[in-house]
């Protein structure tokens, strides 16, 4: 008896998006460049690699691809979307609809899937669906798209990896309108929470960086100060215009560890200036690139970022002198 060869592929790609739900086991970009042959070997490997059975695939493929996650509230509860999409090949298919199922990948789980996630289809047979997440899960969930004419399958594997969506800063401080003040000299501390609207934030989402920025322009100048009159004296000729950014180190740090960031006001930006020398035996002291007046409203921001799933938030840091920076008691014991 003879027989018809048969192209054999396995129609699972793999694509990682960073989210709260991770659709694994879908392409985010498919072409048509690979000749069959190497479609059917590339199928092969792959099934012996996972375990998976082959489908029967003759001239016709479909692939799958997955946007971004979005967050979408309705009537009041958080879920987590994705768009799906199924490519059906060749592009001159006659029938292209598809349709859609969602399982667990471990049969013997007796849990209701779809109070976890659902596929929605656009619209009936069609290969774009809305995937939706309402809650944290464990293990997998198969997504699977088959098409009418001839039953050809792809799959997507989704899991739950609890990217956080929200950095939340809480301090003693309260921010105003336009920031936190902060005095300069002294040392605030913020509590960095990252959360998701499942509360339940994946533990490899804990690799956060600290990035301190500038914002306005100051003018600096040279001036000398006379000691014996407490006079100064300032020379127009030396002003300059320069960004806060290139004297930032020298005003404001800051660090993170174990869930707190902590800002540092080093110096008043009207204390600044860049060098000093004495003259006249000490009678006089001269100040060279010291801070003479604002150029335009200066601020700092400090950025908290994780930087596994990309997140960061920003808050900023304004420098005022009527601030609190510490309270000290003129004692520390009594006795009566």
């Amino acid at each position: 008896m003879k027989h018809t060869k048969k192209l054999i592929a396995l129609l699972l790609a793999v694509v990682t998006v960073f989210s709260m739900l991770a659709l694994v086991g879908c392409t985010p970009e498919d072409t048509e460049t690979e000749t069959d042959t190497t479609v059917q070997n590339v199928a092969a490997n792959e099934a012996t690699k996972t375990g998976l059975s082959l489908e029967p695939v003759n001239s016709q493929f479909i692939t799958l691809s997955a946007t971004p996650m979005m967050l979408s509230t309705k009537s009041g509860t958080n879920t987590l979307q994705q768009t799906l999409t199924a490519t059906v090949l060749p592009a001159t298919a006659a029938n292209k609809a598809v349709d859609w199922s969602v399982a667990w990948a471990d049969s013997s789980n007796t849990k209701s899937v779809t109070e976890y996630v659902t596929v929605t289809p656009k619209s009936d047979g069609s290969t774009t669906a809305t995937v939706t997440c309402y809650k944290a899960f464990e293990g997998n969930i198969v997504i699977t798209v088959t098409t009418r004419d001839s039953g050809f399958k792809a799959q997507c594997i989704a899991t739950y990896v609890g990217k956080p969506t929200d950095i939340v800063f809480t301090s003693s401080l309260t921010a105003a309108a336009d920031g936190y003040h902060i005095a300069p000299g002294g040392s605030y501390t913020f509590n960095v929470s990252l959360t998701n609207p499942f509360g339940s934030v994946g533990s490899q989402f804990d690799d956060i960086e600290v990035t301190v920025s500038a914002v306005g322009s100051v003018v600096l100048g040279y001036y000398e100060y006379y000691t014996a009159t407490g006079s100064t004296k300032w020379y127009d000729s030396s002003d300059t215009t320069v960004a806060l950014s290139t004297i930032q180190d020298k005003l404001i740090s800051a660090s993170y560890s174990n869930g707190v960031l902590t800002v540092n006001a080093l110096k008043a930006i009207e204390d600044y200036y860049g060098s000093m020398t004495r003259q006249d035996g000490g009678r006089t002291r001269a100040y060279s690139n010291a801070f003479r007046s604002y150029a335009s409203d200066c601020y700092f921001t400090v950025t908290i970022t994780e930087k596994t799933s990309g997140l960061s938030e920003t808050i900023k840091i304004r420098f005022d002198n009527t601030a609190v920076a510490s309270v000290s008691l003129d004692s520390s014991t009594l006795s009566f």
